[in-house]
Parts: structure tokens; sequence; C-alpha cells
């Protein structure tokens, strides 16, 4: 009887319950459920908002298309034209009547997906017509209209005294030409002002960079001067040639007022010996980074006029 009261009035201590490696089993069991239903949810909001991509890039399209019928085939020369205005979807759009045949490229973008639709791309194919941005990423422009020397569009804005420039086809970083200087070595700091780009630009920051090729020991800078802005010259300290192709990035520049009409950069020697030097591959965009070379021939880049007369956009490659 005793035992029976004790029993009673003090039940067992040892009372059955989770082990610590069942409750670890069951947090890793709902992780794994967790997981799988947050990959779904993704899964099926990420497919509702390609959908909506898809969607409004082909009613815009058909918009595009529809105004053309009624305008002698004349794309719009924007999208406000077409009654078009951005919403969850964002367009982009780019227009040429004066191409033969005519040309025109829409992008719509909405959150990290990017579709883009065209006069020679009918169907909606993923990324972006080329000059335009994707998936949140924002386009640069390469303000400098003939940055490789690629054709005898004007190139050269002048030169300094002792100094012969050309075109040369024997030297080239990117594509078949680049600009040739010969100094005769007569007056220090003689050189040429080329790769120019004339325009209004806002005021702001400004980087410039370059290859060159010269004379193996020879001393030459670089400089960007700004027209019409009141903003100063920008230079690099000397650079000794190696003989090979070297880039040649400029500091950040910057232009206090908005009526710069022209940007000049330009490469002159230190000493007053005879160099030759070529140039190829010029940047000169908005902002203080240094990107990797691109223009409108670049992929997925486009001129914004003339090829290799004109600014060129495009993603930063």
């Amino acid at each position: 009887m005793w035992a029976s009261l004790i029993n009673h009035q003090y039940p067992s201590k040892y009372r059955q319950g989770f082990t610590i490696v069942e409750l670890l089993i069951v947090i890793v069991v709902i992780g794994i459920l967790a997981a799988i239903t947050i990959v779904a949810f993704n899964g099926v909001q990420n497919r509702a908002k390609v959908g909506a991509v898809q969607s409004a890039l082909a009613q815009v399209n058909k918009k595009i298309l529809a105004y053309a019928v009624t305008n002698s085939d004349q794309y719009p020369p924007d999208l406000a034209a077409a009654g078009v205005a951005n919403g969850d979807t964002n367009f982009q759009y780019s227009v040429n009547n004066n191409a033969s045949p005519r040309t025109y490229g829409l992008t719509a973008t909405n959150g990290a997906f990017s579709y883009y639709v065209s006069n020679a791309t009918t169907q909606s194919t993923l990324g972006g017509y080329p000059g335009h941005g994707t998936a949140g990423t924002a386009t640069i422009t390469n303000l400098i209209l003939n940055p490789s020397a690629e054709t005898n569009a004007t190139f050269i804005a002048g030169a300094g005294g002792g100094v012969a420039i050309s075109r040369d086809t024997s030297q080239s970083f990117f594509g078949v030409a680049s600009i040739r200087a010969v100094t005769d070595g007569t007056i220090v700091g003689s050189g040429t002002q080329h790769l120019t780009t004339t325009g209004s630009y806002p005021a702001g920051t400004y980087r410039a960079s370059l290859y060159i090729k010269g004379t193996a020991g020879a001393q030459v800078y670089g400089l960007l001067r700004p027209y019409g802005s009141g903003g100063a010259d920008t230079v690099t300290p000397a650079t000794t040639m190696t003989g090979a192709w070297q880039r040649l990035e400029l500091p950040t520049m910057t232009v206090i007022s908005s009526t710069t009409t022209q940007f000049s950069l330009m490469i002159r020697t230190v000493t007053a010996i005879a160099t030759t030097f070529w140039v190829d591959g010029a940047m000169l965009v908005e902002g203080s980074n240094i990107y990797t070379y691109a223009d409108g021939s670049s992929s997925n880049w486009a001129w914004n006029g003339t090829a290799h007369n004109a600014t060129s956009t495009g993603m930063p490659l």
C-alpha cells in the first residue's frame, strides 16, 4: 500500500519527450518544406511577370504597327505619339524612319525580366534591343563621335604646332584604323586635338579613356578640354610610351555649367623630341566610372545616328 501511495503522489520524473535529434530532424524537414514552397511561389511569380511583360510588349507593338498603317508606313517618333506610357512595365523605344527599310526596336522590362521586338524580330525575344538597358541595368553613352577612326568622317578639331595628323590603317587596337600623329620635336606640348564631340551637355562629371601606342621612351599626356562650360582641363600625369598599345585613363572632369558645346580629347608630348603615336578606342561618358571600350558596332550597342559619326549607346560591357 505504501508503495502505491508513493507512486501516486510522486510521479516518475522520467517522462518521455522529444530528443534533441528528433527536434533537429523536425526543424530540417520544416526547412526543406519551406524552401520548396518558396521556390514554387517564386516560380509562379516569375512566370506571371514574364507573361505580363510579353503581353504588354505585344499590345504596345500592335500600337506601333497600327500607327505606321495610318501614317504612310512611318513608325511613331516616340511612344507618346502611339498613346503609350510606362506603368508596371517600363518601355524603351528606338526608331529610324530615315533608314531603308525603316527600323524600330521596343524593349519591355518588369523587374528582372526584359523582352524585345523589332521590325526584324517580330517574336518576343528575351533580352533587350541594341542600345536598350535590360533587367534594371542602365545604359551608358560614348559621347565621342568617331571613337576608333573607322571612317574618314571628321575626327580632328585641330593640331598643335609641328605636328601632322592622319587616319592610319596600318595600326589599330579596335577595328581597322587609328589616328596617327607625328611631332617634329620643335615644340614642347605639341600634339593633336582630335576625337571631339559637340552638343549640349548637362553640368556634372565626365570620364575619358583611350588607347595609345607611341615611340618607346617618349612621354605624352592626355587632356580633356570642355568648351563653353567654365570647366577646367583634365590632365593625366606624364605617361612613358612602351612601343605597344597602352590604355590612358583621364581623371574625372567636373563641368559646372550646362552650356558646353564641345569636348576635345587631346594627346600632347611632354618633351621636345620627335614622336610618333597612334590613338584608338576613345570613350567619353557621363559619371566617374571607367568602362570597357564600346561603340555602336559593339555587341548590343547602337549608333545614335550615322555609324562612326555619332554618339553610341548600350549597356556596360
